[in-house]
Parts: structure tokens; sequence; C-alpha cells
């Protein structure tokens, strides 16, 4: 045997006897830190051979697709929108519109919104088919409430009862969720979403916790979501989003009203994201003591990560509060390697700030570069 087909037979072996030893399995990456912080571990239900099966399927090439499938939720009147119909829509993923009558509506959670990874929510070796795609599309019509009791949608790749792909969950890209026309209101993240792990860092996002997938809000009115009061690094009163590899898209959306211990409307942790056309007022940080305390610190935007880029542009960001730093967009790159981009924006009238940068009170900004242009920043 040649030395290149014992090196190409040696590697399948070896990943599958790592799974199978007492060494760290490669699903572990479910419970590394995700930096600066770390999700609770899964409950050890028989992860080893599901660890086993997710390396055989890595090595055997990816796993098949779902079908991207147009649901309707409804029949006409208001009446048929129910919870229960729009959650099992969304469970598998697709193309959701609403035909909920002419006049508009709300739909209260019952329980918290979760799209698979998986249209089954079987891991992927079990014939889970790839979920590619989650679009909720509400034509402005429709508003999605948590009634100030719970979170209003939820998505995870690492999450074993959504369903693994492989065993490399935080690497994944899909599911790739959008949120269109729609309200998100009143969604309450104080508590993470009853059965499930929660995304990382303590948490957050009212309206929308994701960990991993990928992100696009357009045209979206977040008002009066919450989420814990503090924390060193929960945030996102209204969205949270953590690990992300693809940049998230916020175009065309307003938050309003929105608190949480971080990041009163919108919390990255380690996730690229861009903002475009977007409006941030009267969101609140509400923690105090800032990282090394209980938070406090953004009272708009919040991001805590590595290399990933943040970028503002033509957005409004006004009269948000922090009572430590970065009333209006709190941006740090621990290892000095991201950058901060605002672009045609006004970030003014932000109030609070125990700390900034340079003469702008409404940012802290700690990372590789900052740059601003045709923008007012006070």
């Amino acid at each position: 045997m040649s030395p290149s087909h014992r090196l190409r037979l040696f590697v399948p072996l070896a990943l599958i006897a790592l799974a199978l030893g007492t060494a760290v399995p490669a699903q572990a990456e479910v419970a590394t830190r995700l930096a600066p912080s770390s999700p609770a571990a899964p409950a050890a239900r028989n992860v080893r051979p599901a660890v086993a099966s997710a390396v055989a399927v890595s090595i055997a090439g990816p796993a098949a697709d779902a079908s991207f499938k147009k649901k309707v939720v409804g029949n006409g009147t208001a009446k048929s929108c129910t919870y229960k119909k729009l959650a099992k829509a969304v469970k598998g993923g697709g193309d959701i519109r609403f035909n909920c009558g002419k006049k508009p509506v709300t739909i209260v959670v019952e329980k918290t919104l979760v799209v698979c990874n998986t249209h089954s929510c079987a891991d992927a070796w079990q014939g889970g088919k790839r979920v590619t795609r989650l679009r909720i599309n509400g034509g402005n019509k429709v508003t999605l409430s948590g009634a100030d009791k719970r979170g209003i949608f939820y998505a995870n790749t690492c999450d074993h009862k959504l369903g693994w792909i492989d065993a490399h969950c935080n690497t994944q890209t899909t599911p790739h969720v959008e949120f269109r026309n729609i309200t998100m209101t009143q969604g309450n993240a104080t508590k993470g979403p009853a059965g499930y792990e929660g995304v990382t860092g303590g948490g957050g996002g009212g309206a929308i916790a994701m960990r991993g997938g990928r992100l696009t809000v357009k045209n979206v009115t977040f008002t009066k979501n919450r989420c814990v009061k503090a924390h060193s690094d929960a945030g996102g009163g209204a969205v949270r989003i953590t690990g992300q590899r693809k940049t998230a898209r916020i175009y065309d959306s307003t938050f309003k009203s929105n608190k949480c211990a971080n990041g009163g409307a919108l919390s990255s942790l380690q996730a690229p994201m861009k903002i475009k056309n977007s409006s941030f007022k009267s969101n609140k940080a509400t923690g105090k003591g800032a990282s090394s305390g209980k938070g406090g610190n953004g009272g708009a935007i919040y991001f805590d990560g590595t290399k990933q880029n943040v970028t503002v542009e033509n957005s409004t960001i006004q009269k948000n509060k922090a009572p430590e730093g970065g009333p209006g967009i709190f941006y740090v790159s621990n290892d000095r390697s991201g950058s901060l981009t605002v672009k045609d924006s006004r970030i003014t009238k932000n109030t609070g700030a125990r700390f900034w940068t340079g003469k702008t009170k409404s940012i802290f900004f700690l990372g590789k570069k900052f740059t601003k242009s045709g923008s007012k920043i006070s």
C-alpha cells in the first residue's frame, strides 16, 4: 500500500478512535469556551455514540439539504393565525408567510419559537436533512409578542435537541434565519428558552437569540424587549447573536425601548455585523460595573469578540443610555484585530457614559481601527 493510501486510511480511523476513546471528542466544541464566554455543556445524553456518528458523517461528506418550501400560516382570518401553526411551520425551516386577513394581527408565542438545524430535528446521521434557510415575512401586518414572559425566537447550531449536522457545530453557517416586515415586542430573555441550552455568555436576545448559523433582519421593528438586568457578559435586549461566521445583516429596522445588562438593543459575541438604514432610540444597558462587574456597556449596540468587524451605515443612534461605556456603541476586539466603521450616521444625545474613546462619549472602542466618515458623533 502506498504511503498516500495509508495516510487516507489512517486519518478517518484515528478520528473515529478519538471519538470512541477517552480523549476529548471532536464534538467537544459544544462545550468549548466561545471566548470570552461559554455555554453550558450539553447533558450527558449518549454523547459519545453521537460524536462517533458525527465524525463518521463528516468523513462521508456533507448532510443533504432540506427543500426550501413556501408555508402559509392562516386561511384568511385573524383567528386562523395561531401560535401552534406558526411554531410547527418555523421548526423545519422554509419560506413562511401569513394569511390573517386585512387587519394587523398579534400572535403571542406560548413557548419560544425554535428552528431546528435539520428538517426533523434529528442528527444528520439519523436522516436529518440540513435546514438551509428560514424566512419569516410578516407582510407589515404581523406582530410577534413574548407577552413579557419569554423569548420569541431561538436557534443554536450546537444545541443537540435541534439536531447536529456534523462534528463541528461552531462552524455551521446554516440555518440562515431571515425576519422581514414584522414587529417583535415584549420578548423576555431573563431566562433561557425552556428545555434548551440557550446562547453563550450569559444569554440574551428577548426577540431573537442565536448561536451559529446566519441572521438577516430587514424592516423589523423591535420594541420593549428585554433580558437579564445585571450580568458581566449577557446582552441584547432585542437581539443576541454569538459565534456566527457570516456577517449578520440588520437593515431598515427600528429598535426602541429595549433593555438588557449590556447592549440594550443589540449584542454580538464573536459575530460580525453590518447595520444599515436603521434606528436605535431609547434603549438602555441596565447593568453596572462594566465587564469586571455586572455590565452596563452598550446602551444601543454591544460587541465583544476578536477579528470580527462591525459596520454602521446611514443609521441613527440617539437617546440611548449606558452607565459604563458606549451608550451608543460599545466595541471591544480582545486581540485588537477587529475594526469598527461608522459611515453617514448620526450617533448623538446618548447619555450616562463613565468612560469613552477620545471626545465621543457615545462610543467606546478598543480594536484595530475605528473609521468614521460623513457622520455626526457626540
